[in-house]
């Protein structure tokens, strides 16, 4: 059933490695009470912490129904530890806010029971450690045993095959101990249960089987076993992990519920984040439209205009340039160069002429969507108007001015 070959654990620190456990080879059966001991920092919760896939070994195997734990992803991780162990620690780990009835159903919540099962199995185990009239206490209303006795039910809710105890005596009183010890030894009888103690008075009592422990090693080992010969029972408990969003909306519910001052101030402290990033972003989405409004009352007072013919001034002003490597000029003698009219000449060269009748058909159809990129169009035309003034002697003409043709 399970099976460890070889595992190591190494804790890496900035100045030494730390070898917790130095090649674990061990087999366990499938009921059984086993009970581990030795003293502080011999490696027995780091044992049973790889056991419950709540660590990673460094190397070696944890086989589980003759199958590698090598290649686990996180998901099959959480489905063993869902489906396959119920944890019972030292110190409870009971959740103060819940009812006992609660604590209990939340391992069948995780596996995504319905409310009425659920509650059926819930009952039916704390019946079982004998605390079905306390179903609607809170943790911190019982006693120590009695928190024990909820955490065990907890454990044994989802029906697990292997149960894993981390000291569950370890803050009880001696008669409180026995009746924790007497739950567990009546689990065993059709459970694998692993037991981490320092008391090896109620190990000896208790425990069909003690394993020794010393440095990270097994000294010794009351009832080996060995798993050639067995066969298996082909049960399939490595169900998938699931939760309605329905119910974990419940559970968040109600754990906002349980500390609203918490909630109201987170909520607040959210509220004040998200008001301060509306007015950024209102603010820059402001000054960005006031931004593009300046660009465009710019370009609207120095706008592009074409003309029908043009001076393309890249080109006149390379062509003007003077080689001075051309001309040899001799010393004590004065050359004339004729700027003006190499500037002139250069000048009528370079006009070039726009085709202003297809550019005006082009702009006005739909294909070129030039409205949607500029404010106004407007057209003139080379046209000589004839304006004439009537004064007191004669009709004078004042456009095209003749003032000029009568000088010459």
């Amino acid at each position: 059933m399970l099976k460890l070959k070889n595992i190591k654990k190494n804790y890496v620190t900035s100045n030494e490695v730390v070898k917790a456990l130095k090649g674990i080879n061990i087999e366990f059966r499938k009921s059984e009470f086993v009970a581990i001991l030795g003293p502080s920092g011999c490696g027995k919760t780091t044992l049973l912490n790889i056991i419950g896939g709540l660590d990673k070994y460094t190397s070696g195997d944890l086989v589980i129904d003759d199958v590698s734990t090598k290649k686990y992803k996180d998901r099959d991780w959480d489905t063993y530890r869902n489906h396959r162990i119920g944890f019972v620690f030292q110190n409870y780990n009971l959740i103060t806010h819940q009812s006992v009835l609660a604590n209990v159903e939340l391992a069948l919540t995780l596996s995504g029971v319905d409310k009425k099962n659920r509650r059926k199995k819930a009952i039916q185990v704390l019946e079982k450690v004998g605390l079905k009239d306390q179903i609607h206490k809170k943790p911190n209303q019982l006693s120590g045993g009695q928190m024990q006795r909820v955490a065990i039910a907890r454990a044994l809710v989802n029906d697990p095959d292997i149960i894993l105890a981390d000291e569950p005596t370890g803050a009880l009183d001696t008669k409180t101990s026995v009746q924790i010890m007497e739950i567990l030894k009546d689990i065993s009888k059709d459970k694998l249960i692993i037991m981490v103690t320092h008391n090896p008075d109620l190990a000896e009592k208790y425990a069909t089987r003690i394993i020794n422990l010393l440095d990270g090693e097994i000294t010794n080992d009351t009832k080996p076993y060995n798993s050639k010969n067995d066969i298996k029972d082909g049960v399939d408990n490595n169900k998938k992990t699931s939760m309605s969003f329905l119910t974990a909306m419940n559970l968040s519910l109600n754990n906002l519920m349980t500390k609203k001052g918490r909630t109201l101030l987170t909520a607040f402290a959210g509220s004040i984040g998200i008001i301060g990033i509306a007015l950024i972003l209102a603010l820059s989405n402001g000054v960005q439209e006031y931004i593009n409004n300046v660009e465009e009352e710019t370009l609207t007072s120095y706008p592009i205009t074409i003309q029908e013919e043009a001076v393309e001034m890249t080109d006149l002003i390379s062509s003007i340039k003077t080689d001075n490597n051309k001309t040899i000029h001799e010393d004590n003698k004065i050359y004339s160069n004729d700027v003006m009219s190499e500037m002139m000449s250069t000048m009528s060269s370079k006009v070039k002429s726009n085709n202003l009748e297809e550019f005006k058909k082009y702009i006005e159809s739909d294909e070129s969507n030039i409205t949607d990129y500029t404010s106004a169009i407007s057209y003139s035309y080379n046209l000589n108007i004839q304006i004439y003034k009537d004064s007191d002697s004669d009709v004078v003409q004042v456009n095209p001015n003749t003032v000029l043709d009568d000088c010459l």
